[in-house]
């Protein structure tokens, strides 16, 4: 998997940052958009990792594997002390996915706008009364990788010890609204951002700058000025 690479200049921060695009976007997309800047104006102490994970990946269910190849053994073997994952829409079930099979060696998960499966799949769970209520199939086909996104995401915000810690970022009119409210309903109130907006670019840069300015990402990865 082709990666663009912006570390710091003075030398290998505490944290890795890995971007995953959305459908159609490109690893340059977050330098063209201000994802990568708004984090340098603010003197965040963070590598930079971004990612060409494209939909043939998901297609073909070799996403895993080539983050494990190509992003994640680098950063064990360089040392990195956090791992941090953040996805646009496509991008955000991506990170989902790494998390599900890698847990807590990520110290945090960032969607943004994310897609999380079709109508039909969410719908069984708000039709139950949310992601606690529900209860996902006994024994799911190998495929249904959407219900089994959901089951991991009941599991990881029911005990909340066992996988990395979840911030959820959307617009209030995004397509994909209903299963962003069914998710947020389960996080902590601090983990969710919200803004006014549709699935695009604006939005998503206003969610992005809310969520360097007061999450807790700045303070668990550190801040230049104290190097």
């Amino acid at each position: 998997m082709r990666t663009v690479a912006d570390p710091l200049p003075s030398g290998q921060a505490r944290c890795l940052l890995v971007l995953m695009p959305g459908i159609g976007d490109s690893p340059e997309d977050f330098a063209e958009y201000g994802f990568i800047e708004a984090i340098r104006a603010r003197g965040i102490a963070v590598d930079i990792v971004s990612t060409n994970a494209t939909l043939g990946y998901y297609a073909k269910r070799t996403l895993q594997d080539r983050i494990e190849a190509d992003v994640l053994a680098p950063a064990r073997k360089a040392g990195y002390r956090q791992i941090w994952f953040a996805g646009i829409s496509l991008g955000g079930l991506g990170s989902l996915l790494v998390a599900q099979r890698y847990g807590t060696e990520l110290a945090g998960i960032v969607l943004i706008a994310p897609y999380l499966g079709d109508d039909d799949v969410h719908g069984e769970v708000a039709k139950a009364g949310g992601l606690a209520r529900w209860q996902p199939p006994a024994k799911l086909d190998e495929d249904d990788y959407q219900r089994d996104i959901w089951r991991w995401l009941k599991g990881a915000t029911a005990k909340p010890e066992t996988a990395p810690p979840i911030y959820l970022l959307s617009g209030d009119q995004d397509k994909f609204a209903p299963a962003h409210r069914l998710l947020g309903a389960t996080l902590p109130p601090e983990r969710r951002l919200r803004t006014r907006g549709k699935h695009d670019w604006a939005p998503w840069q206003r969610l992005w700058a809310d969520f360097l300015d007061h999450s807790d990402f700045r303070a668990r990865c550190g801040d230049l000025r104290d190097r």
